[in-house]
């Protein structure tokens, strides 16, 4: 009488493979969604430019935020990636739900369109300021950061 081979079922391994996979993929769209969050609101240190005006200028037209439309609002913070990465987890208290407010302030430049721009021509006003922001977080990263309020 012949013996079937023991070890791990096929079957049985399916679903361990495809929750893995499924991890996998949730931690790289966890870090795509990361970079991107980087790229359009994280400039430190601060770009020099004349002033605020053509600072928002070349920083939106820089990071890909005028290429299809010009992007309405944008803020970009004046600190390290991992003080904004920080907000998710000591360095941040949650607020609901993947939303967290950061404890400290942080210096912004939030760029807001002016009337009248059209991609490739996209001009901006800047507010600068301090102030504490939040963010949403996934997997410990941030990955969106709420409107943030400047005069």
């Amino acid at each position: 009488m012949a013996m079937a081979p023991t070890g791990p079922h096929p079957v049985l391994l399916l679903p361990l493979v495809l929750l893995t996979t499924g991890l996998a993929q949730l931690s790289k769209g966890a870090s795509a969604s990361y970079q991107q969050f980087v790229r359009q609101h994280i400039d430190h240190p601060k770009t020099s430019a004349p002033n605020d005006r053509l600072y928002c200028n070349l920083l939106m037209q820089r990071r890909g935020l005028t290429r299809r439309r010009c992007k309405p609002t944008n803020t970009f913070i004046h600190a390290p990636a991992g003080q904004l990465r920080d907000i998710c987890s000591s360095g941040g208290r949650p607020v609901s739900r993947n939303l967290y407010d950061s404890n400290r302030s942080f210096s912004v430049t939030t760029c807001r369109v002016l009337p009248g721009s059209r991609p490739g021509r996209c001009r901006y006003r800047a507010a600068t300021g301090v102030t504490r922001v939040r963010v949403a977080c996934v997997q410990r990263l941030p990955v969106h950061l709420e409107p943030t309020y400047l005069p």
